[in-house]
């Protein structure tokens, strides 16, 4: 499916501009991520930007998060079981089950991050350091929501270093960034 077509679907199954912004930045944050891992680029971003297709209809329902997006992508004729998964493992442990998988878990939790420190910068993703972003990270009080530990265990998980993995993270944000009005 090429991203046109996959953006399309977004706009079809979602209804809040915040989901469809968290889901364009996890698609950039996995776009990033395959490039650094040498993995289909495309296809990892397809994995982002689905993650959460389902959320404004699932929202609280975790019993039915995922899966819903996952009928709805066969439904639509997507078949690609590695991306179908992944969605299923941002969620579900027992899914986590190679490196697309895995990854995609840290790149839902640093997005989130990313975002609100983009959203307080003057020139919001432009310009981003990873040391402010770990300044943020330290900070409970901001951004709360933000699941901490899926981006304090990327190193266990991927095997990448955290400060190289908010680097590689900030880069795919920025190159979303300006779909989602944070350039």
């Amino acid at each position: 499916m090429d991203r046109e077509t996959a953006r399309r679907l977004v706009s079809k199954y979602v209804e809040k501009d915040i989901t469809r912004r968290h889901l364009i930045s996890v698609e950039g944050v996995m776009r990033a991520l395959a490039s650094h891992f040498d993995e289909d680029v495309d296809r990892w971003g397809l994995a982002g930007l689905f993650h959460d297709l389902d959320m404004d209809v699932t929202d609280g329902d975790m019993e039915r998060h995922t899966r819903q997006t996952v009928e709805w992508l066969r439904s639509e004729g997507y078949d690609d079981e590695q991306v179908l998964n992944a969605i299923l493992a941002h969620l579900h442990k027992d899914h986590q089950t190679d490196l697309m998988s895995r990854a995609i878990v840290h790149a839902d939790g640093v997005s989130g991050l990313l975002v609100a420190c983009a959203l307080v910068r003057p020139d919001k993703s432009n310009g981003m350091k990873v040391s402010s972003v770990k300044k943020k990270l330290k900070e409970k009080s901001f951004a709360p929501g933000v699941e901490r530990d899926k981006i304090r265990g990327v190193e266990d998980s991927i095997g990448v270093p955290l400060d190289e993995f908010i680097a590689i993270s900030i880069g795919g944000l920025q190159e979303v960034a300006p779909d989602i009005e944070l350039a």
